[in-house]
C-alpha cells in the first residue's frame, strides 16, 4: 500500500475550478460541435432565443438562361428567411469528495475529514461533456414540439413538409446490402443535387454495416488520415456522397447538401462560461454548463428523406 500512496494518478490537477475556469471555451465548444456534425452543416452562433436566417433562390437550371443577347426581360430572385430558433439546456452535477474515501481515491485525499481537492474533476467534467456533446447532437435531430421542446428539431420539420421533401422508405443495412440501400438513397437525389457533394447522415448502426459492405467489397476507402481528420466519416466510392455516422435515430437516415442544415447556438463567444466551485454549505464539488441549441433546414424540397 506504501508504494500505490505514492502513485501519481494521471487525473491528479490543481483543483476543479481552476480546471474549469481555464478550459471553459473549450469545454462548452465540445458540447456543441463536438462531433463530426458540425463540420458539415452551417453554424449560426450568438443566437439567445430566434433568429431569421436570409435564403434566396435565383432559379431553375434549365430557365435560368435564355438565347440571344438583345433579351430585356429580367427574372426574380426570389428571396425569403427561415426561423433558427435555440432551446435552453444545463448540467447541474455535484458530488461529496467524502463518498471517494471509501473508494482506492481515498489514498488521494488529503489528511483529515475536510476535502476541497481530490483530483478526479478533470474526468468528471469531460465525461459530462462528452455525453451532453451527444445529447445536443439527438436534440438537433429529434427534438419536438410535441414532446415538450421548444422547438422542432430536424428530422421533425422534415416530417412537416413531406410534400416537399423526396421520400424514400428506410431499410436497415447490413454488410450485405449497405451499398445497394446507399445506391437507391442516392439515385433519388433531386437533380439539382446529383452533381453537388452531399451528406449521407446515417445512425451509428447503419454507418458500421456501411464501412463492413465497403471492406467486405474491397473498396478500401479507410485512411488513417482521414479519420484522423474526421472519424466517423467516409466517401462512398465512385458518388460526391460523405457518409456520416450521427444521432439521427433507429430507422431514419437523410441525404442533403451539408449547408442546407443550420446548428444555432449561443456559445462560441466570450460570455458563455461554465461554473465550478465548492459549496461550504453542501459540502458539494458543483459544476454548471448551460447552453443553447437549435436546427433548421432551409430548403426542404433538396433533402430526400428516409423513414
Amino acid at each position: 500500500m506504501a508504494n500505490l500512496s505514492r502513485e501519481k494518478f494521471s487525473f491528479d490537477i490543481s483543483g476543479m475550478s481552476d480546471y474549469v475556469n481555464a478550459n471553459t471555451t473549450e469545454l462548452l465548444s465540445k458540447i456543441v460541435i463536438g462531433s463530426n456534425l458540425a463540420e458539415v452543416v452551417s453554424i449560426f452562433p450568438n443566437i439567445k432565443n430566434a433568429e431569421y436566417v436570409p435564403t434566396f433562390d435565383t432559379g431553375a437550371i434549365d430557365s435560368i438562361a435564355g438565347t440571344g443577347h438583345c433579351n430585356t426581360n429580367f427574372g426574380d430572385i426570389t428571396m425569403a428567411e427561415k426561423e433558427l430558433r435555440v432551446c435552453d439546456y444545463h448540467i447541474n452535477k455535484g458530488y461529496c469528495p467524502e463518498k471517494l474515501a471509501s473508494t482506492i481515491m481515498g489514498l488521494r485525499l488529503q489528511p483529515g475529514s475536510y476535502n476541497q481537492t481530490t483530483g478526479a474533476e478533470e474526468r468528471f467534467i469531460e465525461d459530462m461533456v462528452a455525453k451532453a456533446a451527444v445529447y445536443s447532437e439527438r436534440q438537433f435531430w429529434g427534438s419536438e414540439t410535441a414532446s415538450g421542446d421548444c422547438a422542432n428539431g430536424i428530422l421533425a420539420q422534415v416530417d412537416a413538409s413531406t410534400a416537399s421533401t423526396v421520400n424514400v422508405t428506410y431499410s436497415a443495412m447490413t454488410p450485405a446490402n449497405a451499398l445497394e440501400v446507399a445506391d437507391t438513397y442516392i439515385q433519388n437525389l433531386p437533380d439539382a443535387l446529383k452533381f453537388t457533394p452531399t451528406v449521407l447522415f446515417l445512425n451509428r448502426g447503419d454507418y458500421q454495416s456501411l464501412i463492413l459492405s465497403l471492406r467486405n467489397s474491397n473498396f478500401f476507402a479507410y485512411t488513417v488520415e482521414g479519420q484522423t481528420e474526421m472519424p466517423g466519416a467516409v466517401m462512398i466510392p465512385a458518388t460526391n456522397v460523405l457518409a456520416i455516422s450521427s444521432e439521427i435515430g433507429s430507422n431514419r437516415a437523410l441525404l442533403t447538401y451539408g449547408q442546407n442544415l443550420a446548428l444555432g447556438t449561443d456559445l462560441l463567444e466570450d460570455s458563455a462560461n461554465a461554473e465550478a466551485w465548492y459549496s461550504q454549505d453542501n459540502k458539494q464539488y458543483r459544476i454548471s454548463m448551460q447552453w443553447r441549441i437549435g436546427g433548421t433546414v432551409f430548403f426542404p424540397e433538396l433533402v430526400v428523406r428516409i423513414a
